[in-house]
């Protein structure tokens, strides 16, 4: 029988595989679009120019970095790990990668302020039909995914529904498991 340790080292690389073939453009080509269907495309030269006067790599000592303005924990949450330690050290081009993850997940509303005075409004997206189940990615925590899926019950009841796959606890989840949403 295989340890639960070969188990989670075959999801980790098949779920980095998918972030790396989405990176690279060779995954779905939706999942390549970077934006949601029917949502306008962003102007990221306009909004850098309103976040930071189109500095991409300032370093304001507000918390937030580059010319987007990320805050490293959504900039580690988006992958951008992978291309520097925080979004004013990485380059224009993958600070807007990063972005476009962020907006393929919540809109514009990382940039309401600046999205809205350069055209590119958080454009109310109508609510998908509820999941049943939901595959954790990089940077998830349960009460995250139970907020972001409105999971009735949140977090307690998300652990509650997942028990039997979360034998080391609710703090122990791994990208690539599927969760289930709903009783």
């Amino acid at each position: 029988m295989p340890s639960p340790h070969a188990k989670r080292s075959v999801v980790t690389i098949l779920s980095v595989l998918l972030a790396v073939l989405s990176v690279l453009g060779l995954a779905a080509p939706a999942v390549a679009t970077g934006a949601p269907l029917g949502s306008p495309v962003p102007d990221w030269e306009r909004i850098a120019a309103c976040e930071s006067n189109g500095r991409w790599h300032i370093n304001s000592g507000n918390g937030y970095h580059g010319g987007l303005q990320i805050d490293p924990a959504t900039w580690r949450a988006y992958g951008g790990g992978q291309y520097a330690p925080r979004a004013d050290l990485a380059s224009r081009d993958e600070q807007i990668s990063v972005a476009r993850r962020i907006v393929r997940d919540r809109g514009m509303s990382a940039w309401p302020n600046c999205s809205y005075t350069t055209g590119t409004r958080a454009v109310p997206q109508q609510a998908p039909p509820a999941a049943h189940s939901y595959v954790v990615r990089p940077g998830d925590c349960l009460s995250a995914i139970a907020e972001r899926t409105g999971t009735p019950g949140g977090a307690k009841a998300l652990y509650h529904l997942n028990k039997h796959r979360l034998p080391d606890g609710a703090d122990r989840i791994y990208p690539g498991q599927r969760l289930r949403l709903r009783a």
